[in-house]
């Protein structure tokens, strides 16, 4: 009964409520993580489903040690669940789950909304090199979520434009990101840019240099990237991992599942796709 109940619960969110599909994957993925201890403890009808059972659950999953983010999406999920079996009837009205969400110690993740990523855009009007160079680390690092590391790392030999692919080798493995059509202009005017400037010292093996023609460091990415940010009024410190969150979380919004995007970035943080998908 559970079970089935389960599966109506899905079936309601995706084709009634009309949820992202991340969203219902997300729930069906806890609630069958639920499932999995139910059955293990023979509950398959809801005379037993209460919240002494499910806090239970909760005091099992702190053993786990999992993320307070995990925790609390689990917990959110189950809820949302309960008060739909209120809803049809299947469990008591007026009983709920009173568990507690956990304190979310996790570091905060700083990111910018499309309309702050707009309002930087305008702050980078121009033709002249570093305008150009500026606004081309910018539209890389949102486009394609790449870190600093990464983009301060690449030459010509690394984008395919015609694809808007990017070939990056990192220990020892290549892996492939992806560009916008708008990073592909600024692409194109920055290197004509650059040839016109550095001539015949002109090195297609580093593509972000400075004005003495010296590959850019982290900290100068960082400053630069910032300083773009408080001429935008936007009282947010940033850095370019702003930029990789704020990639994240739009794609995520708009529908990216989760693992692909793990795979793409070849994230390993723990629960931090967590993280992401609960600002979403």
């Amino acid at each position: 009964m559970i079970e089935k109940s389960i599966k109506n619960f899905i079936y309601y969110l995706e084709f009634e409520e009309n949820k992202k599909h991340n969203t219902v994957i997300s729930i069906r993925k806890d609630l069958n993580q639920f499932l999995i201890y139910l059955n293990e403890h023979d509950i398959i009808d809801f005379n037993k489903l209460d919240e002494l059972l499910i806090k239970e659950y909760f005091t099992k999953l702190k053993t786990e040690k999992i993320s307070a983010s995990t925790f609390n999406r689990r917990l959110s999920s189950i809820k949302k669940f309960y008060k739909y079996l209120v809803d049809k009837g299947l469990k008591e009205k007026g009983s709920e789950i009173l568990i507690e969400s956990e304190k979310n110690v996790e570091k905060k993740i700083e990111y910018l909304t499309p309309e702050e990523i707009n309002l930087v855009r305008t702050t980078m009007q121009g033709e002249n090199f570093n305008i150009l160079r500026d606004r081309l680390m910018f539209e890389l690092l949102y486009s394609s979520g790449m870190t600093v590391a990464e983009l301060l790392s690449l030459g010509e030999v690394n984008f395919n434009l015609e694809k808007r692919e990017i070939y990056i080798l990192k220990n020892k493995l290549s892996k492939t990101m992806y560009f916008s059509e708008t990073c592909k202009k600024f692409y194109i005017k920055f290197l004509n840019s650059k040839k016109e400037k550095f001539k015949e010292d002109y090195n297609p093996n580093i593509i972000f240099t400075n004005n003495s023609n010296e590959r850019l460091t982290d900290r100068s990415v960082r400053r630069l990237i910032n300083k773009y940010a408080e001429m935008a009024n936007l009282n947010k410190e940033i850095s370019p991992y702003t930029l990789r969150h704020s990639f994240c979380i739009y794609m995520l919004k708009n529908g990216m599942p989760k693992e692909y995007l793990a795979k793409l970035l070849d994230l390993k943080v723990v629960g931090l796709l967590d993280v992401y998908e609960g600002l979403c």
